[in-house]
C-alpha cells in the first residue's frame, strides 16, 4: 500500500512539474510513456504486439509527430490500436508544422474519447501551430514514399474534440481537423486506398477544413468512408469557425455523409482577411461558380439528414450548402442528396460567384429530394466589401456539364427571398437549370418553390453555359413551360409555413403547412432527417415528414431517483413544438401501465426546460415509468425510463414529523421499519396519559403511514412514539379546532 501510494505521489510531482511524466500507458506490456509519440515508437519498434490499448492517463504536449506505422513495417505487429482517456478527461496537443497524429498506413486503430460507454468527450486533441500547412489526425496511404500503397484502413475517430491553431481570419494558411491523404498534408494531395475508415460523433472547430478526405485519383478511388454525426463549426462567426470548407471528399465511392451538424463557414468580411469559396459539404469538388465546377470522379455517395447553416463570403466569392461534382466513365455516378436542411447561405459574390443551397454537376443518375432550403437575407450589407454589383442566391443550381443527365429532383422545399444593395435584377431564383437539360430517366416534380412576395424573386431560371443574367421564370406556370416535355406537374409555390421562429431554422412544417401530403413516394427514401417512417403514400415535401412532427419534444434527459418511498423522476427537453405536456405512466406488472399524473408542457420553445413529478408513497417493489407526451392536436409519443426503479426497505428506523401539523381534525403519521419488527404507535396527552394506540402489530421491514382522526379530542398539544424493536422515537402534535 505504501509503495502505491509513493508511486502515484511521484507521477503526481512529475505531472505537476511537466518533466518526463508518464501520461501514456500501453497494454500488454505494462509500458508507460510520457508522450504519445513514445507510445507510438514502442509500438512500431515491436516492444507491444498483438490487440494494444493506449491509456491517455494525463495530458500530453507532443513535439513531433506521433506516427503510427501499418503493422508489418519494420517491427510493427499489431492487431489492433485503442486510444482512450482514462481517469477524466485529457488533451493530446501539440505546436507541429505536420500533425499531431498520423496514422500512415495504420489498420483498425480506435481513437475513442468516451470513458466507458458514455456518450461523451472526454479527449481533445489540438494542433496549436499555425504552419502553412497542419492537421490534428492525419491519415496517410504509407510511411512517405510516394509509392506507397498500403492505405490507412478500418480505423474509428470517435468522441473527440478535435481543433487546430488556424482561425477563420489567418489568410491562406491551411489546417484540418482531420485529413486523409498521401505524402504531404493537403486538400488535393491524392491518398490510396484509405478506405473503410468512420469518424463518428465529434466536435471540430477552428480550421481550414473540417474534414477533408483526397482519394487516390480516378484509377484509385477511396472506399466505403463515413463521416456521421459530428458538429463541425463554431457558434458564431468568429475565431473557432470553418475558414472554407466543413467536410470536402474526393475521389471518393459509396462514401457516406449523414447527421453532420455544419455551421459557420467563412464570414463576412470583418472575420475574414482574403476571400475564397465556402462551402458546408463538398462532394468531388469545393468551388462554384454560375453553372460550373471542378469535377472528380466518384460513384455513389450518400449525403443525407445533415443540418447545414451560416455559410457565407462577404469577399465577393460563392458560398454554397452542398456541392455534388463527380463523373465516372460509363456508369451513372448514383449519387444521394436526400433529408438536408440547408439555411443562412449568403454571399456578395460578384459574377461568376453567388450563393447557392444546392449545387449539382457531373454525371447522370443522381438524386436530390426531400431538401429543406431556407435563404432568407441581404446578400450584400453595409459594411461588405463596397461598389460592387452581387449575383444572385439560387435554392438548387444545375450545372452545365456536357454529362449531366437524367437527375432527379423531387420533394424539396425552396424557399428563396434575398435582397441586394446593388441589384436592381432578380435577387433570388428557387431553381436554375441549363437550357435543354437531358431529364431522360430523371425528372423534377412535387418540389415547392417559393420567393415570398419578393418583386426581384424569381420560381427558376434558365442558363446558356455559364453566362449570366438567366431567362427568367417569375411564376410557377411559367417554369412548367420551360422544358419538353414539361417538367414539375405536381410542383407547387406556396409557403412552406415552417412552424418554429426563423431563429431556430428547424424548417418543420406546421400543422396548414402546404408541404403536407404533396410528395411522392420514393422507393428508396424510406425515412426523413429523424429517421421517422415516411409515407409510403402521401409522404410531406422536404427533410420532415409531418407524422414525425407531429411529435415535436426533443428530450435530452430522463432520470430517476429514490427518496424513501418517493421516486422522483426528472426529465429535460432542448426543443419542444406545439407541446401540450407530459402524462407520466407507472407499471408494475410487464406491459400495464397506468397513469399516475400529468405535467404541463411549454408549448413552442427552442430552450431548455426541465421538469419533475414525484410519486410518492410507494410500496417496497420494482417500478417502470414512461412519459406520454402529447401535442395540442393529440398526437402523442412515449420516452420510456432506460431503468427499473427499485424502492427498497429502508437502512434505518426513523419516526417522521406528522403532517399537517398543525392540523384539524385528520394528520398522517410516517415511520420506517428496516427489519421485522413488532411495532407500536401509541398517543399520549400533555400529562402522560395514553390517549389512542395507532399501531399495535407486527410489521414486515419497509415504509408505513397511519391516518389519524382526533375528532374526539380536544385542541391541545399531543405526543406519539414509536416502539418498535429496540427502537424508540417520540415526537410532538398540534391539534387546532
Amino acid at each position: 500500500m505504501k509503495k502505491m501510494f509513493y508511486s502515484v505521489l511521484f507521477i503526481a510531482l512529475l505531472s505537476i512539474t511537466g518533466v518526463n511524466a508518464q501520461n501514456i500507458n500501453v497494454n500488454p506490456g505494462a509500458g508507460t510513456y510520457p508522450t504519445l509519440k513514445d507510445a507510438f515508437d514502442a509500438i512500431n519498434a515491436g516492444t507491444h504486439t498483438g490487440a494494444i490499448t493506449v491509456d491517455v492517463v494525463g495530458n500530453t504536449v507532443e513535439t513531433v509527430t506521433a506516427v503510427l506505422n501499418a503493422s508489418g513495417s519494420g517491427s510493427a505487429n499489431y492487431t489492433s490500436v485503442v486510444i482512450k482517456p482514462v481517469g477524466g478527461a485529457r488533451s493530446i496537443q501539440g505546436n507541429i508544422a505536420g500533425a499531431v497524429i498520423r496514422l500512415a498506413g495504420a489498420d483498425n486503430v480506435t481513437i475513442d474519447g468516451r470513458i466507458g460507454l458514455a456518450n461523451f468527450r472526454n479527449l481533445a486533441i489540438q494542433n496549436t501551430g499555425n504552419s502553412a500547412s497542419s492537421a490534428a489526425i492525419w491519415l496517410s496511404h504509407g510511411a512517405g514514399a510516394a509509392t506507397d500503397s498500403a492505405g490507412a484502413q478500418n480505423n474509428l475517430i470517435r468522441n473527440c474534440t478535435i481543433t487546430t491553431g488556424v482561425s477563420v481570419g489567418s489568410g491562406t494558411t491551411v489546417s484540418f481537423c482531420v485529413v486523409y491523404s498521401g505524402t504531404t498534408i493537403s486538400s488535393t494531395n491524392q491518398g490510396r486506398n484509405n478506405n473503410n475508415n468512420t469518424i463518428l460523433n465529434n466536435i471540430m472547430f477552428r480550421a481550414r477544413y473540417g474534414v477533408s478526405i483526397c482519394g487516390g485519383g480516378a484509377t484509385n478511388l477511396n472506399q466505403n468512408n463515413r463521416i456521421d454525426s459530428n458538429i463541425i463549426g463554431s457558434n458564431a462567426y468568429d475565431g473557432g469557425a470553418i475558414g472554407k470548407t466543413g467536410i470536402l471528399v474526393q475521389f471518393q465511392n459509396n462514401c457516406s455523409i449523414q447527421y453532420n451538424t455544419v455551421k459557420y463557414i467563412g464570414g463576412p468580411s470583418t472575420n475574414t482577411t482574403a476571400g475564397a469559396d465556402r462551402v458546408g459539404i463538398g462532394v468531388g469538388s469545393e468551388s462554384w461558380s454560375i453553372g460550373t465546377s471542378t469535377t472528380t470522379t466518384g460513384t455513389n455517395n450518400k449525403v443525407n439528414g445533415n443540418i447545414i447553416s451560416n455559410i457565407r463570403d462577404g469577399r465577393t466569392f460563392s458560398a454554397v450548402g452542398i456541392i455534388c461534382a463527380t463523373t465516372a466513365s460509363g456508369p451513372a455516378t448514383g449519387n444521394v442528396i436526400t433529408n438536408n436542411v440547408i439555411y443562412d447561405v449568403l454571399s456578395n459574390g460578384t459574377s461568376p460567384d453567388l450563393a447557392v443551397g444546392i449545387a449539382h454537376t457531373g454525371n447522370r443518375g443522381d438524386l436530390i429530394a426531400y431538401n429543406s432550403i431556407y435563404m432568407v437575407g441581404d446578400l450584400d450589407p453595409a459594411g461588405e466589401v463596397v461598389g460592387l454589383t452581387s449575383r444572385p442566391a439560387v435554392g438548387i443550381e444545375v450545372g452545365s456539364t456536357a454529362g449531366d443527365t437524367a437527375l432527379t429532383i423531387k420533394n424539396n422545399s425552396i424557399y428563396v427571398d434575398c435582397t441586394a444593395d446593388t441589384m436592381t435584377i432578380p435577387t433570388s431564383y428557387a431553381i436554375v437549370m441549363p437550357n435543354a437539360y437531358g431529364w431522360g430517366s430523371g425528372g423534377s416534380n412535387n418540389n415547392d418553390y417559393y420567393v415570398g412576395s419578393n418583386p426581384l424573386g424569381r420560381v427558376g431560371g434558365l442558363r446558356t453555359g455559364t453566362t449570366y443574367p438567366f431567362t427568367q421564370f417569375a411564376t410557377l406556370a411559367n417554369w412548367q413551360t420551360a422544358f419538353t416535355p414539361p417538367q414539375d406537374a405536381n410542383s407547387i409555390s406556396a409557403d412552406p409555413l415552417y412552424s418554429l421562429p426563423t431563429t431556430t431554422y428547424l424548417l418543420m412544417p406546421q400543422a396548414a403547412s402546404p408541404l403536407k401530403l404533396a410528395a411522392t413516394p420514393l422507393a428508396s427514401v424510406t425515412r426523413d432527417i429523424l429517421n421517422e417512417i415516411r409515407s409510403p403514400f402521401t409522404p410531406a415535401i422536404g427533410a420532415y415528414e409531418y407524422d414525425s412532427i407531429a411529435l415535436p419534444v426533443e428530450l435530452s434527459s430522463f432520470s430517476s431517483s429514490v427518496n424513501g418511498r418517493d421516486v422522483v423522476l426528472n426529465w429535460s427537453t432542448a426543443t419542444e413544438l406545439n407541446n401540450s405536456g407530459f402524462d407520466i405512466e407507472r407499471s408494475v406488472s410487464p406491459g400495464q401501465w397506468s397513469k399516475i399524473g400529468n405535467v404541463t408542457g411549454n408549448g413552442t420553445t427552442s430552450s431548455p426546460v426541465d421538469y419533475s413529478y414525484t410519486d410518492k408513497n410507494l410500496a417496497t417493489g420494482k417500478y417502470s415509468y414512461r412519459l406520454k407526451q402529447v401535442d395540442y392536436n393529440g398526437n402523442f409519443e412515449y420516452f420510456n425510463l432506460s431503468n427499473q426503479v427499485s424502492v427498497g426497505v429502508p437502512d434505518k428506523f426513523s419516526l417522521s414529523q406528522n403532517y399537517p401539523n398543525p392540523f384539524n381534525p385528520s394528520t398522517t403519521i410516517s415511520f420506517d421499519i428496516p427489519v421485522d419488527s413488532k411495532v407500536m404507535v401509541t398517543l399520549f396527552d400533555m400529562s402522560g396519559r395514553e390517549v389512542a394506540n395507532l399501531v399495535n402489530e407486527f410489521k414486515t421491514a419497509g415504509y408505513y403511514s397511519v391516518s389519524f382522526n382526533a375528532s374526539s379530542l380536544s385542541s391541545g398539544a399531543y405526543f406519539y412514539r414509536i416502539d418498535a424493536g429496540n427502537f424508540v422515537d417520540t415526537k410532538k402534535m398540534l391539534l387546532v379546532k
